[in-house]
């Protein structure tokens, strides 16, 4: 190694540290674009271009050790990211004039080709800085790595107070400066004078842009969302946090039927509504309504509002959007409502932005709690006649990842007995989704769901404890702790002929849908389960440990999904385009992942060394068992943690930091013998294996617990799984220096090619099998270092 290097290393590890920042909030925060460009299923792209532009960095630097030799690492280190600072900037005025939607068209495989290639330039460049801080410098490994993983563990915060602050175009430039600032201190650290004044500049030009692009709705934004133009005139406000951007567009008069999310017969043509449009990443749409009491009575034409037909008094809303469910509450009669939104940017709209027009602002009779429901109520003790859920879904990526929290713990068996237990003796908690006669999906699953929650209460008959009734597009469950007398029934029924809707399910009746029949026939838990596993799609109750509500296509049947094409069959068939294309990122990053194992072997330059079968097989092994930990780690504990946020600044933050430490820790504890890498891979296999086992019991037990007590718990289980997954990297990259230093870029690629790969894999095992299988896999990888070890480390 350079036997000459600059006199301080501060520079260097605060450079590194801040360039895998700017990295990873880069990735995060294009998660977060393209979820609002295009469909949330192809935001996971993101992470696979990320992997890729930074392995071929890692690549680039193997196939050139004349040009970054430990000698020029200095001077390559601060221009690789000063060239990432300036790429990321020109990547995203490129990437805003793409419209990328799911057309099969030629055409979109060149427009995918273009946003594959300008989403990867960046984390090229990055790639390069962090595979020679990584391998061509002459610090110890472990401080490098450790440096490497808390610098990206601050990466994942820093997008909390971005968003905050800025829009979505003002993120990336923000995050650009940060990598500019991390090339000037490489620079710095280097002696170069001139890149360091050059850095300098591009951060100051960049932080500029960033706060100018959010001071106002007219700047650097995608043009086309969700294969539309975006309507930039019509905006009145726009909010992005780490898990939405939120629209609201200026007032327009509608007709009362085009407000209602489907209206019945009677409902007064003649009437109508000044509203608000507002939607959540270009897509998920919702109205603010200017409603007052009297208005408001015009929302009870709605097919959602049914379950007030038998029930009124104390009501709670899950999700309250523009208020629309709140003034349907009122309308009703309720003297008490409370409206529980997830999304803070809702509520600061009703009560801050627009608190004239919504009208709900000082309302003694309303209360808004920004919270995740199921969280709440979990910790609450009050109790409801009625709970409403009108069309609540998850179609957008977080910034944990696209898949990652796809899921939704408000449709799992657990999450349905939260909100069963909050109900008044006789109270009713009423669901609408999405309906189409003949096409029970989403309806079919529902009663399933109903039924297996009502099992898991100890009801004997489920049946007694439901009503079904819908019109042509939306269907309404309602479901109680106690059963419908023949009054409950009369009532519904009454209403909903009034609206010129139809019974599907009422309580000693027969239904003419066959498949709901079924299923309402179950005399328990695991004949439920049996009756709904013998369908193709997937009508199975979701729960906790496989909470993908809106997955009905059956993993485990691959050959079977390809007979749903071309059917138009509502949710199925979004529920088909992204699991093609989570399938074909999965084929994808397998060609991707062999590619990198591939290439080297036959474009290495003469008289490098390459490196051994048991090392490449060591990094792909951490590198597989890294991510699917990870993954199930962030889809269990985003579901017990209870808000998209705490997922991002809990999990993700704590288990890279964790991690980072652990690798400052192979510094004092180096695995250096083959007893010492046996008992360590079969200890955090045993590990693993073990929360996998116990973690639903220990996040069960404590789900009632405080955010800080909750917080607390997943601190301790994560703590000794990051801190010993970390020593896991730079042990091996001491062990393969021992014989040539040469190899590590390869061995740093092959460890990210198998990250990728796992990422995707991971997703569709949680999807398929549960979550505890993905971790069960990931110790299943940990474990197997053992039988590597006498090879990769030697006898001693």
């Amino acid at each position: 190694m350079n036997e000459n290097p600059p006199r301080s290393g501060v520079s260097f590890y605060f450079g590194l540290a801040v360039v895998t920042a700017a990295t990873l909030a880069l990735e995060i925060i294009q998660t977060r674009l393209l979820s609002v460009v295009t469909w949330y299923h192809l935001a996971f792209f993101v992470i696979s271009m990320a992997m890729f532009g930074m392995t071929a960095g890692a690549l680039r630097v193997y196939l050139a050790p004349e040009k970054f030799s430990p000698d020029n690492a200095p001077r390559a280190l601060s221009r690789a990211s000063l060239i990432a600072a300036v790429a990321m900037v020109l990547s995203y005025l490129d990437q805003i004039t793409l419209a990328p939607d799911a057309i099969a068209s030629p055409t979109t495989v060149i427009v995918f080709a273009r946003l594959a290639l300008t989403l990867s330039i960046p984390f090229y460049f990055s790639g390069i800085a962090v595979t020679l801080a990584l391998t061509r410098t002459h610090y110890r490994i472990g401080l490098v790595y450790g440096a490497d993983l808390v610098g990206a563990a601050a990466g994942v915060l820093l997008v909390l107070p971005m968003f905050r602050l800025l829009d979505g175009g003002g993120a990336v430039f923000a995050s650009a400066a940060l990598m500019a600032v991390g090339a000037w201190l490489f620079a710095r650290w280097g002696g170069e004078r001139k890149l360091a004044r050059w850095a300098g500049r591009a951060a100051a030009v960049m932080v500029i842009l960033a706060i100018a692009n959010a001071a106002t709705i007219h700047s650097f934004d995608p043009i086309l969302v969700k294969g539309v133009t975006e309507k930039r005139r019509r905006v009145a406000y726009e909010k992005w946090n780490s898990f939405s951007r939120v629209v609201a567009y200026k007032p327009r008069t509608k007709p009362l039927t085009g407000v209602l999310w489907e209206a019945g017969k009677n409902t007064p043509k003649d009437a109508s509504m000044e509203v608000m449009d507002m939607n959540i990443d270009g897509l998920a749409g919702t109205m603010l309504p200017k409603a007052n009491a009297e208005t408001a009575r015009g929302f009870l034409y709605d097919a959602t509002s049914l379950a007030y037909s038998v029930r009124q008094g104390k009501v709670a809303v899950i999700g309250v959007g523009g208020g629309k469910d709140i003034w349907t509450a009122l309308a009703a009669g309720a003297d008490d409502v409370l409206g529980v939104e997830i999304n803070p940017s809702f509520v600061h709209i009703l009560l801050d932005v627009f608190p004239d027009f919504a009208n709900l602002a000082g309302n003694p009779k309303v209360r808004l709690v920004v919270d995740e429901a199921r969280s709440y109520f979990t910790r609450s003790e009050e109790k409801f006649d009625v709970i409403q859920m009108s069309l609540i879904d998850t179609w957008a990526a977080t910034g944990a990842g696209a898949f990652s929290l796809s899921e939704n713990s408000l449709y799992t068996v657990e999450g349905w007995r939260v909100f069963l237990r909050r109900l008044n003796k006789g109270g009713v908690f009423t669901v609408s989704r999405w309906y189409g006669k003949g096409k029970f999906d989403e309806t079919a699953r529902l009663i399933s769901l109903a039924a297996g929650a009502l099992f898991n209460q100890g009801v004997t008959n489920p049946a007694d404890h439901i009503l079904l009734a819908g019109g042509e597009k939306v269907a309404t469950i309602l479901v109680s702790n106690e059963a419908f007398s023949a009054a409950d029934v009369a009532a519904l029924r009454q209403r909903v002929e009034e609206m010129g809707f139809h019974m599907i399910l009422a309580p000693g009746e027969p239904t003419q849908e066959a498949i709901i029949g079924r299923i309402i026939g179950a005399r328990n838990y695991e004949e439920l389960v049996d009756i709904t596993s013998a369908y193709p799609l997937d009508l199975t109750p979701p729960t906790d440990d496989r909470p993908f509500f809106f997955n009905l296509l059956r993993l485990t049947r691959p050959w079977k999904i390809m007979e749903y094409w071309g059917r138009p069959s509502g949710v199925v068939t979004g529920n088909l385009l992204a699991t093609l294309t989570l399938l074909s990122i999965l084929l994808v990053s397998f060609v991707f992942a062999g590619a990198i194992l591939l290439i080297p072997l036959k474009y290495a330059p003469a008289g490098v060394s390459r490196p051994r079968t048991v090392e490449l097989a060591y990094f792909a092994l951490i590198g597989l068992g890294f991510m699917f930990a990870e993954i199930a780690f962030l889809q269990r504990l985003s579901v017990y943690l209870g808000h998209p946020v705490y997922a991002l600044a809990v999990v993700l933050f704590s288990l890279i930091l964790f991690t980072g430490l652990g690798s400052l820790l192979s510094e004092k504890i180096p695995l250096n013998t083959s007893p010492r890498m046996i008992a360590y891979a079969l200890s955090l296999a045993g590990y693993l294996a073990l929360v996998a086992f116990f973690l639903p019991e220990i996040t069960g037990a404590t789900a009632a617990a405080k955010l800080a007590g909750r917080v607390g718990v997943s601190l301790l289980l994560l703590a000794p799984a990051g801190l010993a997954m970390g020593q896991a990297f730079p042990s091996g990259m001491r062990l393969a220096r021992r014989d040539a230093t040469d190899p590590t870029p390869w061995l740093w690629g092959v460890n990210g090619a198998a990250g990728v790969f796992a990422s995707v894999l991971a997703v569709i095992l949680s999807i398929a099998f549960g979550i505890t299988t993905t971790m069960f896999v990931g110790a299943f990888c940990y474990a197997s270092l053992a039988l590597l070890a006498p090879k990769l480390v030697g006898k001693s």
